[in-house]
């Protein structure tokens, strides 16, 4: 079975956000498992800078060019260029890890959806004409795939319903936390809090980017509320500085959160996020829209618990290791949070529950449930 995938996300933006790490520990995972049966052909930039190095299986490259700015014009591209990139290769499965789906094929085709926050904000996310265009397109051929994979049930639902997908013709296989994620003990990652950002002992710890969905706004309206019981608490914001930062800025300029006790460290290295989630109380995780929840299953598999909404797919993930309410009820979340903080008992016992519930997401089972995708709807 010759499968050729999609690993541009490990060039592009994308790389250090969900849809890389998707991408870098799934195809990880193949080169572990080393199914005999299947050939791997990878999809690459050559006008991108080069992948970071990592564990991959042994593969042919098929090198693609596309625009450098706006790197969103891809999905507009992509059906036409696709077409002719991968026709005539000889292949008989093709996974679009995102939307990147050819409009004319001979072979078999897989598409991951994540999340379908663009139909839900379309005026955010399909503001620009190449945007609206490429993700009209896609969600298109992608009702026309073989097979798609929801990364939770609740994406499934998104995609059943609003996609008008057929539900026999998804299947969902939920991510994990990164293989080489290694948390220190959670004084050494207040340590590191202290010593690199000047982080007092006590902190909750937010992770991600910054657009409508992660409700920045709720997030700190939530904070400030705990903050006035507790004058000794911070809010520790971990994200890339890029163009999204403005909705941050924004919130900051507005909300009432204490200005003071908010410590934005913009983009950190893999060690430095693991030690700010391991010294963390709690992530507080306000989005009203997860299609996983990776950064929540993050923070449990350092040993620290979530308090947030229950939106998307994060029920799913967090289980009965964290306090969650109903999402975008802002005064809840925020009694949530200073119950959390306020009851020793509480933080002790969900604590005591975090790692257990990540162990349950395995990248190798991701793994060995895609390619049962692929073997499936192989033509």
């Amino acid at each position: 079975m010759r499968v050729a995938i999609d690993a541009r996300p490990l060039q592009t933006v994308a790389r250090v956000r969900g849809i890389g790490r998707y991408s870098r520990n799934l195809l990880a995972a193949f080169a572990r498992r080393a199914p005999r049966d299947v050939e791997w052909t990878l999809l690459r930039l050559r006008n991108f800078p080069a992948a970071d190095p990592g564990l991959l299986p042994a593969h042919h490259d098929i090198a693609t060019s596309r625009f450098r700015r706006p790197e969103l014009s891809m999905l507009a591209l992509d059906p036409v260029l696709l077409s002719l990139e991968l026709g005539g290769k000889g292949i008989d499965v093709y996974h679009s890890t995102q939307l990147s789906l050819p409009a004319r094929r001979d072979f078999a085709a897989v598409v991951t959806i994540h999340d379908l926050a663009p139909l839900i904000w379309p005026a955010h996310y399909l503001r620009l004409p190449y945007s609206r265009i490429g993700h009209a397109w896609q969600y298109a051929l992608a009702r026309r795939a073989d097979a798609v994979i929801a990364v939770s049930e609740a994406t499934k639902r998104d995609v059943v319903g609003r996609l008008r997908v057929p539900e026999e013709r998804v299947t969902v296989v939920p991510e994990a936390v990164d293989s080489d994620f290694d948390p220190p003990p959670a004084d050494e990652g207040r340590a590191l809090a202290r010593a690199r950002f000047a982080v007092p002992d006590r902190y909750v710890l937010y992770v991600g980017q910054f657009d409508p969905r992660k409700n920045v706004r709720g997030l700190l309206r939530a904070f400030a509320a705990a903050a006035e019981r507790d004058k000794d608490l911070r809010l520790v914001i971990v994200g890339d500085l890029g163009k999204l930062s403005s909705h941050l800025r924004d919130a900051l300029e507005t909300e009432r959160a204490p200005r003071d006790r908010v410590i934005v460290t913009g983009f950190v290295d893999e060690p430095t996020l693991a030690a700010l989630y391991a010294g963390a109380e709690c992530l507080l995780h306000a989005a009203l829209l997860e299609g996983f929840g990776l950064t929540a299953l993050e923070a449990l598999a350092a040993g620290t618990p979530v308090v947030g909404y229950a939106g998307g797919a994060v029920t799913e993930v967090v289980g009965d290791a964290g306090l969650l309410v109903g999402s975008g009820d802002e005064s809840a979340l925020a009694n949530a949070l200073a119950r959390f903080l306020a009851d020793d008992a509480l933080r002790a016992s969900l604590r005591g529950r975090a790692r257990a519930r990540a162990s349950a997401f395995s990248w190798d089972r991701a793994a060995d449930e895609t390619l049962s995708v692929y073997r499936k709807v192989a033509r």
